[in-house]
């Protein structure tokens, strides 16, 4: 029971991911002036959910150690209780592995959690222990684990994103994009162990003492010693290989605001790469950006005619929220534009909040928002309320000596703002 509604859960935090991440559309507004050197890249707010930065965000590229996260998302769908399932680490059990990292070779003999096992793989990005986890799914064979994770991904919105191993592989078949590694990300940031663990930094096992039993993040970006250290990177996933070059996941957050950055097919084979590209853009987007409402759900944004049995009337719609975008400090009003898209008339009954039709935001000629536009009130459906309108109706065509007959069922001229 508890493992099914665990599901749900995951179903509906997912559906609500998804309904942000399709509301995210392309933009860039950092300057070609800002060089980088990383192939792939996309900067987002995650606050607004506006893209301000990307550089072939849908390139496919090798997966890498990233492969983790989807891991680490399955094995906990899979397992109902990671505090208390067990496992023994077992010499054997590496033995059999076809490549190991040696993850687990301090842990042979002792008894784990699967949360233990969950946090070596987070923060070393370790096989050894995505294959651990693979035993204690209940998935009887790796391929069927490895299918839930194509499934997971589907599930997430990511549409370029293939997997075929639970663990590192430099299999080309094994790919992932930036874009897709932020629904990916996204989905990890929601959970409450991936929280715990990157905020520590290092882990140990409950139980156990030494320094051969703790693991640290091998993200040097988040290590205060390191040359690469960045103080307002809250997580990073972060990996390098011979043939998948660098690749890293990441936010960041600076007064309040909290931006995701993932870097892949990073040039050469340093990490200074990857991490200076995600310093120097987040940087510059919390110096040359800030978020501004660009639609106000208060405000009646437009018209339109509605048909009922005795007449048509005209109805004010409103947005069905405000929204709020990333966008330039130089921000010219002049430079933003609603272009609205209604049907020419509705009929009754409508709900209120019903969607009659829809404002899409532009700024400087890119799309940023879209956003639906719904009704205020119920109409056909509360008798005072309908009885007010057929009285207004009536009065205005007495007023100019015109029977209460059916008029012209044009719409009203959409009011932008």
């Amino acid at each position: 029971m508890k493992k099914r509604f665990r599901i749900i859960i995951c179903m509906i935090l997912t559906l609500a991911l998804l309904i942000s991440a399709a509301c995210i559309p392309a933009s860039s507004f950092v300057p070609d002036d800002v060089t980088t050197s990383t192939a792939d890249m996309i900067l987002i707010n995650t606050d607004t959910n506006t893209v301000v930065f990307s550089q072939k965000p849908d390139n496919k590229w090798y997966l890498g150690d990233l492969v983790t996260l989807i891991t680490y998302l399955v094995a906990l769908d899979s397992i109902e209780d990671p505090a208390k399932v067990t496992y023994k680490v077992e010499q054997s059990f590496i033995d059999t592995l076809t490549f190991s990292d040696g993850c687990l070779d301090a842990y042979v003999g002792q008894t784990l959690t699967a949360k233990d096992l969950m946090a070596v793989m987070l923060l070393s990005y370790g096989n050894d222990a995505a294959y651990a986890l693979v035993e204690l799914s209940g998935y009887a064979t790796t391929e069927e684990f490895v299918a839930a994770m194509n499934d997971k991904v589907i599930a997430l919105g990511c549409t370029n994103t293939l997997l075929v191993s639970p663990g590192y592989s430099e299999n080309s078949k094994q790919h992932t994009t930036c874009r897709d590694m932020y629904y990916i990300y996204s989905a990890a940031r929601e959970t409450e162990l991936f929280s715990e663990v990157e905020s520590s930094f290092t882990y140990t096992p409950e139980g156990l003492k030494g320094e051969e039993y703790t693991v640290e993040n091998r993200a040097s970006i988040m290590n205060s010693n390191s040359p690469y250290y960045f103080k307002y990177v809250n997580d990073a996933k972060y990996s390098y290989g011979d043939k998948t070059y660098e690749g890293i996941a990441l936010t960041t957050t600076y007064r309040d605001k909290t931006y995701f950055f993932a870097g892949l097919l990073g040039k050469g084979t340093s990490e200074e790469n990857v991490y200076a590209d995600a310093k120097k853009l987040t940087t510059w987007a919390y110096l040359n950006l800030s978020d501004r409402k660009v639609i106000n759900a208060e405000n009646s944004f437009a018209k339109t005619v509605v048909n009922a049995g005795w007449g048509s009337y005209e109805m004010e719609l409103h947005p069905f929220s405000s929204a709020y975008k990333t966008l330039p400090n130089d921000f010219e009003e002049s430079k933003l534009s609603y272009d609205i898209s209604l049907p020419k008339t509705v009929n009754w009954p409508l709900t209120k909040g019903q969607s009659v039709g829809k404002a899409t935001i532009t700024y400087d000629s890119e799309q940023i928002e879209s956003v639906n536009l719904v009704s205020e009130s119920e109409e056909g459906l509360d008798m005072l309320s309908d009885m007010a309108r057929f009285g207004s109706y009536v009065w205005g065509r007495l007023l100019v000596n015109e029977p209460p007959t059916q008029p012209p069922t044009e719409p009203a001229t959409a009011k932008e703002g």
